[in-house]
């Protein structure tokens, strides 16, 4: 996935409309990071950065408050998707499905079709690029 201009302008501009409320250093890290609350689990907390960066505080259970940097963007669609649930914006940034395109096998079961999982196989997109391989998930690594 390309990280554009616009994908930049799109998450700055959202983290700048942040009421202080979401930038409240004890309820998230917005402020801290620089970057955009999308979600947390049970135990992490996911973070979008302008430059297409994201940052998982939490994500090693044995060392809870060091953040993740992940640098590459196979983990961005999934946050794209759980984002623009808060931030419908961010739908815009969303990879349009290419001719071809396969339907992923996650279609298939309730949690993941209904939204309530996110696949890291496709990305939860619903979709794999057409020279993908069902189970083959290289590029589109999950959180």
């Amino acid at each position: 996935m390309v990280w554009s201009r616009r994908a930049e302008e799109i998450v700055s501009r959202l983290i700048a409309g942040l009421t202080p409320a979401q930038r409240d250093p004890t309820r998230n890290h917005s402020a801290r990071l620089g970057a955009l609350h999308i979600g947390g689990s049970m135990w992490a907390d996911y973070y979008l950065r302008p430059n297409g960066e994201v940052v998982v505080v939490g994500e090693d259970y044995e060392h809870p408050d060091v953040d993740t940097v992940h640098t590459d963007r196979s983990n961005v669609p999934r946050l794209l998707v759980w984002g623009s649930r808060r931030y419908p914006e961010l739908r815009e940034l969303l990879p349009a499905r290419p001719p071809g395109a396969v339907d992923c096998r996650c279609r298939q079961i309730p949690v993941f079709a209904e939204g309530k999982v996110l696949c890291s196989e496709c990305g939860a997109l619903g979709w794999l690029p057409p020279e993908a391989e069902p189970g083959a998930a290289a590029d589109r690594g999950g959180m």
